[in-house]
């Protein structure tokens, strides 16, 4: 027998693979009628991958980047009361205003939008001061505008605390900062901890650890 199916999860063994398979409500009878006959028997599954169909889904926001928006959206409903679904509604709105996207779903919407959707969350978050619950680089694309988003609002790039600006072109010992010209100095935001953690486990292990890096910015 054959039937329509998606790959719902791999799972890789010891010896193999293996593959969960989910079937739409209207198949499911007709495959139940038959799969008993076989379940202790030996079946031979010939895969059929629609390769159109694959790289139009790959296209389309990922699990992760849907996860993201809303621990965002949680986040700032923690913090300012106004329930998720209101806030999904009016930062879309206000999102699709500020970039000129066409109304969209977060159920297929692109990959692309999804990346700046979640970037214009966590610039809200920053704007209002709202404390992030997970890691803000999670689920970030452009890491260098990140980065530089942190450094404009004073958030530390680690984990989203308030920071203060490290330079990682160091000015040196002595010198007035004051009269130095670092436009082209790397910096990135810090809060305390994580300042104190870089220079302890040098820049090395601290950008292979958390890989966030110094970006030049002129602020």
């Amino acid at each position: 027998m054959k039937f329509k199916c998606e790959i719902d999860n791999i799972k890789t063994l010891k010896k193999g693979m293996k593959i969960t398979l989910a079937i739409d409500d209207k198949q499911t009878i007709e495959v139940m009628k038959h799969i008993y006959n076989f379940m202790d028997k030996p079946i031979t599954v010939e895969l059929l991958i629609d390769e159109k169909e694959q790289k139009e889904r790959l296209k389309q926001i990922t699990p992760e980047q849907r996860k993201k928006i809303y621990a965002i959206l949680r986040d700032i409903e923690a913090y300012t009361g106004e329930n998720v679904e209101s806030l999904k509604e009016d930062t879309k709105a206000s999102f699709i205003r500020a970039t000129g996207y066409e109304d969209f779903s977060l159920s297929n919407c692109s990959k692309e939008l999804a990346a700046d959707y979640i970037e214009f969350l966590i610039r809200l978050a920053f704007e209002i001061g709202v404390p992030l619950s997970e890691n803000p680089i999670e689920g970030m694309d452009d890491i260098e505008n990140y980065l530089k988003l942190c450094l404009d609002h004073r958030k530390c790039c680690v984990c989203g605390k308030p920071g203060e600006i490290h330079h990682v072109d160091a000015i040196g010992m002595g010198r007035d900062r004051t009269s130095i010209d670092d436009s082209q100095y790397r910096k990135m935001c810090l809060c305390r901890q994580h300042h104190t953690e870089y220079h302890n486990i040098g820049p090395e292990k601290f950008k292979n650890k958390y890989h966030v890096y110094g970006v030049i910015w002129e602020g």
